[in-house]
């Protein structure tokens, strides 16, 4: 995608119909729980679906050649449902085609203060006249159901045009001249075998108001979608509307000059078990609200929702353009990926596309609720109020594992296990600590009790117990056994040091939370004797370290590996997995993805700074980034030690990785992880922050190329400004009651009056240089 840089959008000046698949994820629009992709408003064929909703999705039973007990019986699937947003333009007759004709001029831009992608083509017909169109689409992040678009075309020419709005879902009919016919049996979207994902059941184009109602039969989940469509010209200019069949028309002749306007408004609604008038009347009372707030107000609204989300969260960035403009994108997306969530967690690739199945996997928890707690704190407690109500599912499925606690699902939709490759899924059992530490540092972010007590409590005390029924106790020391860290280039490892951290940090942080909510029921049912066990598996946590180089091992035994013969891999060739068996991977020291450079940033308290380079030095060679979730970690972790300049390629790496689509896959969606991790390579990683026993420490530099850092952090009630220029750092409070933070291992009291300023010195330079990646696997970008 050809893309100035410009700090507050993103521009797309040209059509590449090569790419249109992943410009339609970057310009998406979204709010976790309607996901409109940036397709063109007439519809493109070829750009993967157009419309998701969080609670529509198939599910499909898995098929094993050799089944055996514990394997999930069914996956879940996102599906896409009826795009009513879509507008067909008829110019004296002749479609609107970007392919035909001539394509003077088309442009979008993704407003990322207003929230709305914009639209400009001039265009001239085969037919001769010529044409401006331009238009806005808006998904609200206030109002969840609801996406709306002002669609106006304005004649250079004399012309007669005909908007079609809504193009009807049902099967087109030979024989109907409207392209679109009366068989609504046969589904309009379909899977990947011969079942139907969704079916059209029934529709109804008006003048004023369509709709169409599917639905997805394997779930029994009905979705309705219904528009409110209406047409403006000046005075003097006639529009006539009709209705016939499957197509809503509105017809009018301009002369040079002229033009005409069509705004929809957009509600979708989907549940199973609720009957289809209660649909319609939710649907009804979403279009009513929003036809009573009035276009203005819509987009009102939703700057000011963003004007409070970049107040609280924005990170500036001096020195690089391309930097900034991609942190702030990074950032909108995972708003837009939570703004609005309702029963469902945070998915992989939010709304984006249908990558992964639409499924949330740890990465939500472990890397996108922190930066949430940040952004929009309510967003992060609802996210973990689901894992929370799923846990039913989860303690069942410890039950079918002969666990106790509860077994957080690596890939879900609505909470069962939809992973059919035990290894990567059962057996990373890391999904569990990411549940309950992200709801510990959501704790302890906002101090909220309410939180603690009704969803934290009951998330860390069933981890508490998962971990000790798996693990075990030899010659004083915990062990946890065949288990999956994050890498996954590595499987069915003991001691996986990122796994026993963590775990560890559970523990512990069970123990404390019993203590502190005592008088709860969850508490009182934890004895003496959980807490004692509790605590004697964390203080005996083992952590495998190599006697010979005083390298912290991945997993126990983990040097002992053969290193993969990297050069024998040319770039053509990666990602991995796609060209060699696991088999030998597994075998191997490769690593796809940060896993235990993750530990040194998760559970840094564990490790001396000499240990984080040593082991940063070691992992550094090892680890191919064949995964997204990578470069964050990797950056963080550089930069602490002193690699300033890795740390800068890094998060450049995690920010552009879908608008520069580093990984090649953006067509399916964003890499919502990723893109938090722009966000925590920058203030984690060049701001040093971290939580240390409750308190707010930072420890700031700047690499070379940067002149200047500023970002916010909220805590406890309190927001501070953190503004970093080389050599020096200013800490100010913005609003709430004055605050003691850590700079630097000294304590800095802010209040409301008085600034801290104080030199950033950041830690030591390494002692060497910095660490080299495999062959042709440095940063991206």
């Amino acid at each position: 995608m050809s893309r100035p840089t410009d700090p507050w959008h993103v521009r797309e000046d040209a059509l590449d119909p090569e790419r249109a698949a992943a410009q339609a994820s970057v310009l998406a629009l979204a709010n976790g729980h309607l996901g409109v992709r940036g397709l063109l408003d007439e519809g493109q064929p070829g750009a993967g679906p157009g419309t998701l909703l969080a609670s529509a999705h198939e599910e499909h039973p898995f098929t094993y050649a050799e089944p055996a007990y514990g394997y999930p019986d069914t996956d879940e699937r996102i599906v896409p449902v009826a795009d009513g947003w879509t507008v067909r333009l008829l110019v004296d007759g002749v479609p609107f085609d970007t392919a035909t004709g001539c394509l003077h001029r088309h442009e979008r831009t993704l407003d990322l203060r207003a929230g709305v992608l914009d639209r400009a083509v001039t265009w001239t017909s085969p037919a001769g006249p010529t044409v401006r169109i331009t238009s806005r689409r808006l998904v609200s992040l206030v109002r969840p159901e609801l996406a709306a678009v002002e669609y106006e075309v304005h004649a250079l020419d004399g012309v007669h045009v005909e908007l079609q709005p809504f193009r009807c879902t049902a099967t087109p009919d030979p024989g109907d001249a409207t392209g679109t016919g009366p068989d609504d049996s046969t589904p309009p979207h379909a899977a990947d075998d011969e079942d139907p994902a969704v079916l059209t059941q029934a529709c109804e184009h008006g003048t004023g108001r369509s709709w169409s109602r599917e639905l997805v039969p394997t779930t029994g989940t009905h979705v309705l979608v219904v528009a409110d469509h209406a047409v403006t010209a000046p005075d003097g200019i006639a529009v006539r509307a009709s209705a016939s069949g499957h197509t809503t028309a509105f017809a009018a002749t301009l002369a040079a000059g002229q033009s005409v306007r069509l705004h929809l408004t957009v509600a979708h609604v989907a549940a199973a078990d609720v009957p289809p008038h209660e649909l319609e009347a939710q649907a009804a009372r979403v279009l009513d609200d929003a036809q009573g707030a009035g276009w203005e107000r819509l987009q009102d609204e939703q700057r000011a929702f963003l004007d409070d989300v970049w107040a609280r969260g924005d990170v500036e960035v001096d020195g690089d353009p391309e930097l900034q403009q991609a942190v702030r994108f990074a950032l909108f997306q995972v708003v837009q990926s939570a703004a609005c969530l309702r029963t469902g967690g945070i998915r992989a690739k939010g709304l984006t596309g249908d990558g992964y199945h639409g499924h949330t996997f740890w990465d939500a928890d472990t890397f996108v609720v922190p930066v949430l707690t940040q952004l929009l704190p309510a967003a992060a407690a609802r996210h973990l109020a689901w894992r929370h109500s799923t846990l039913p599912t989860a303690t069942e499925r410890a039950r079918v594992l002969h666990l106790d606690g509860a077994a957080h699902p690596w890939r879900t939709i609505t909470g069962p296990e939809c992973s059919g490759y035990w290894p990567a899924g059962s057996a990373a059992v890391h999904v569990n600590a990411a549940v309950a530490d992200a709801a510990v540092r959501h704790l302890t972010a906002t101090g909220d009790d309410a939180f603690g007590r009704r969803v934290a409590l009951d998330l860390v005390t069933a981890a508490a117990r998962f971990w000790v029924s798996l693990g075990h106790h030899e010659r004083g020391e915990f062990h946890l056994d065949g288990v999956t860290g994050p890498d996954e280039y590595s499987a069915l490892g003991d001691d996986n040091t990122y796994t026993n951290l963590m775990a560890q940090r559970n523990l512990r942080g069970a123990v404390a939370l019993v203590g502190r909510y005592a008088d709860e029921p969850a508490a009182r049912d934890v004895t003496r004797q959980e807490l004692d066990r509790w605590t004697r598996a964390a203080d005996e946590m083992a952590v495998p370290r190599d006697p010979l180089t005083g390298i912290t091992e991945q997993s126990a035994g983990y040097l002992r590996r053969q290193v993969w013969d990297f050069d024998a891999w040319d770039a053509k060739q990666y990602p991995l997995d796609d060209n060699a068996p696991y088999e030998a991977l597994y075998r191997h020291q490769v690593v796809k993805q940060a896993d235990l450079v993750l530990a040194l940033y998760l559970a840094g308290d564990a490790f001396t700074a000499d240990q984080k380079r040593r082991d940063l030095d070691h992992y550094e060679t090892l680890t191919v980034r064949d995964s997204s979730l990578s470069a964050p970690a990797q950056a963080v972790v550089a930069a602490e030690v002193g690699h300033l300049g890795l740390a800068y390629a890094y998060t450049r790496e995690t920010a552009l990785i879908d608008l520069d689509d580093l990984h090649g896959s953006a067509a399916d969606g964003l890499h919502v992880a990723a893109l938090a991790g722009a966000w925590t390579a920058l203030v984690a990683g060049f701001g040093g922050l971290r939580e240390v026993d409750g308190r707010l420490h930072l420890r700031p530099r700047l690499p070379r190329r940067l002149t200047r850092l500023r970002f916010r952090v909220a805590w406890r009630g309190s927001v501070v400004d953190v503004e970093v220029e080389p050599g020096t750092v200013v800490y100010r409070l913005v609003h709430g009651q004055a605050i003691e933070l850590v700079h630097d291992d000294a304590p800095v009291r802010l209040t409301a009056t008085e600034p801290a300023q104080r030199r950033a010195t950041g830690t030591l330079p390494p002692s060497t240089d910095p660490p080299r990646q495999p062959p042709g696997r440095e940063p991206l970008a």
